[in-house]
This record gives C-alpha cells, structure tokens and sequence, in this order.
C-alpha cells in the first residue's frame, strides 16, 4: 500500500456544512483503494459547523481527510492553498456539491495513465442529481456544457471545467494557479493561461459527478453580475485576451454589428420588462419540445441581458477596460 496518494480532491468550501458532508462521504465511497488518494477541504471562513463536520467525516473513514481553514477571501485562494499542501501528482477539483458516483475517480485515474503526458487533463461528466427536483433551468445551467461531447475526444483548455475536472500537479507549478482576484470564470482564465504550455483535455463520460444543487430562478439570474465583474477585471488583468473575452460576450471586444444587435435585444428585454419575461419563461408548458426550448432562450436571454447591464456599469465606473 503507497503512503502517498496519486490523487488529491480538493474541495474549496464556504458555509455549506450539509452538503459539503454528502460530498465527502460520497468520496469515501469510490470503487477505487482508498490509499490512491486523498481529500482537502480547503475552507474558505465558514462561520457554520463545517470544522466540525469534515472532523467528524475524518475519524470515521478510512481515506485520508484533510481541513485547512483560512479567513473568508475566495475559493480561488482555498484552492491554491490545498494545491500547495496536496501530496498527489494528480490533482481533481470538483466543488463542494459534487457527488462523485461511485467510479468517478477510478475513471480519472484511469484516463491519466492512459494519458501520462502531463499537459493532459481529464474533464468528467457533471449532470443535476436525479434526487433533485425538475428544474427548467437545469439544461442552461449545466448540462449544455457537456452537450455533443465524445467519449475520449481531445478538447481544448475551454473544458477545463473545476466542477469535475482532473490536472498533472506538474502543469500547474509551470503554468501557474487559479487567479484569485476573479471570482467566476476563474477555471478558464486559469485553462488560457495553461493553454500556452499546452493543455489539452480529454473527456470522460463515465467519471461522472451529479450536482446536488437545486438552482433556483433568482440564483441563476445573479450569476450574471458576477461573470460580468469577473470579465471586466479578466481584461483588466490580460488585454491580449480580447479575442476569448469576446467569446465570453465581452461587448468592447465584440464587433459593432453584434453590440447593435444587442442593443435591439435589450430594448425589449430589460430590468423594466424582465417580470413580464420570467412570467413567462415560468408558465410556458414543457410539451411540445419547441417550448422547451423557447423557454431555455428566454432564460438564455434574461440572463444575457443582465450581463450586458451589469457589464455597462462596471466599464463605466472603470473605463480602462473599454
């Protein structure tokens, strides 16, 4: 038996005790030996009882658990803390409402003997927990990303996905961690930066993760501000990534056309019109599929919108970044 583990998981974690404990639990339930890897939470300031928690996990498993605590100040900085301190050569992220099935990490190990070369990472498959109830937002919030994947397909850094995403510790001490002034997109800054030394990631379906995470409407629609600051202060901090900023719908990188078209878009569907807007998005009958899907592009458009609002303010009150 190794006395080290091949595999860190770090969990960054913040006032979510509840979860947090079906996480880990659902880590120390992996068909792998436990022996091959270990877990960090890596607390970032929570005022809950997730000390007491994690300890409690750690005296009754028989996997490696590890608590670190810091002052509140982003999982960003959690994560590196843990990256800092992690014994494996494979490090897995994955969030603190990640429930790995059972052959989750077998899977990632798996792919990274597959795949020695350390500029290959692994992304596994993230659905909403079949536990949870039915959501209409759950296909733009999650699954979409995983949509038209191939089993074993060679992707680039965009895959790069922290909910279930596996990384060689070596390509991070060459190429850097994850930026802590960002508080959103931060896996995918982190995934450019790593681009230049060649990352490449390979998908696994099977190393599958459920999200135990029921989004409602108005949390779904917050996230908007925060990708918003989160681009402003990426372009801030990279002016040579215009071209995957405008990927991102960052509007001073984007061509006149489309920011004239966004305007037409938001005359119509803005912070005076959005009650009317979810309304509808909310009652629109599931069946046939043509209003699924005009449900999913109103959401797609509420949330947009949002976006381009709160992306005005934050360039107005910082007109470098224009």
């Amino acid at each position: 038996m190794s006395l080290t583990p091949e595999l860190s998981v770090i969990v960054p974690t913040y006032n979510r005790s509840t979860v947090l404990a079906l996480c880990v639990q659902a880590l120390c339930g992996q068909s792998c030996d436990s022996s091959r890897f270990e877990i960090i939470v890596s607390d970032d300031g929570s005022s809950d009882d997730t000390a007491a928690v994690v300890a409690a996990l750690a005296a009754q498993q028989v996997v490696a658990i590890r608590y670190l605590h810091q002052a509140n100040a982003g999982a960003n900085r959690a994560r590196n803390r843990a990256v800092a301190v992690a014994r494996g050569r494979l490090l897995l992220f994955i969030n603190d409402d990640t429930l790995a099935q059972p052959q989750m990490l077998a899977e990632h190990l798996q792919a990274h003997e597959r795949q020695p070369d350390d500029r290959v990472a692994v992304l596994g498959r993230m659905t909403v927990s079949p536990d949870l109830p039915p959501s209409r937002l759950s296909p733009l919030h999650l699954d979409r990303a995983f949509v038209g994947l191939q089993e074993g397909a060679l992707l680039d850094w965009r895959a790069f996905f922290t909910c279930n995403v596996s990384v060689k510790k070596a390509l991070l001490e060459r190429g850097g961690l994850f930026e802590e002034r960002l508080r959103y997109h931060e896996d995918l800054e982190l995934a450019w930066r790593l681009s230049a030394h060649g990352l490449r990631v390979v998908y696994r379906s099977q190393a599958l993760g459920w999200h135990e995470h029921f989004l409602t409407e108005d949390e779904f629609l917050s996230i908007a501000a925060r990708e918003a600051r989160a681009l402003c202060i990426w372009a801030q901090l990279a002016p040579q990534a215009r071209p995957v900023l405008a990927s991102l719908g960052f509007e001073p990188a984007l061509p006149w056309s489309r920011r004239v078209r966004h305007g037409l878009f938001d005359a119509v569907v803005n912070r005076h019109t959005e009650a009317l807007w979810r309304w509808l998005a909310r009652t629109l009958p599931q069946q046939p599929a043509l209003f699924k899907r005009l449900t999913l592009a109103l959401y797609d458009q509420l949330y947009q919108s949002r976006k381009r609002q709160a992306l005005r303010l934050a360039l107005r009150q910082a007109p470098s970044h224009a």
